[in-house]
């Protein structure tokens, strides 16, 4: 649980705001995770948020996205601004991670879908083309490759 007042030096001129919180107060499944929690953050910081799993930093973000609201409290954030993050967790796709993987060689890829309209037209000659050109990018060895890098 967070339960803190962070402030800095005040200083004679007036310096913008980014983001503000004020009292802010926040439980999940009934854990305390933000208590009467206060800080501003002005443009050009750097501010780093570290902290034990379940102290609440995900949450922090997700306020910040507005994908929660505090219990108590103020959460002031700009009308247009953009925030990038990237998800804890990605979501589940139909398609199998190998295939995903495979979907990253754009020439891989296309190679496989012209023998395809190759083999439907009955064109030899271009078959013949296409496969000389899938085993010069090494083509064949691709899903092993590609399972290697999925393992790591």
């Amino acid at each position: 649980m967070v339960s803190s007042f962070v402030s800095f030096p005040s200083t004679s001129r007036i310096i913008p705001v980014l983001i503000t919180l004020r009292q802010l107060s926040l439980q999940r499944g009934g854990k305390p995770l933000f208590d009467n929690v206060s800080l501003t953050v002005h443009p050009g910081w750097k501010v780093g948020l570290t902290g034990a799993n379940g102290s609440g930093k995900s949450t922090l973000f997700a306020l910040l996205r507005d994908e929660l609201h505090p219990d108590i409290g103020d959460l002031d954030i700009p009308l247009r601004w953009t925030l990038a993050h990237v998800a804890q967790e990605t979501p589940a796709l139909p398609t199998p991670a190998l295939e995903f993987v495979l979907d990253g060689d754009a020439e891989l890829r296309q190679i496989e879908r012209d023998l395809l309209a190759a083999e439907a037209a009955h064109d030899g000659t271009r078959q013949a083309e296409l496969h000389a050109h899938f085993d010069t990018i090494d083509g064949y060895s691709a899903r092993a490759r590609a399972g290697k890098l999925m393992a790591g």
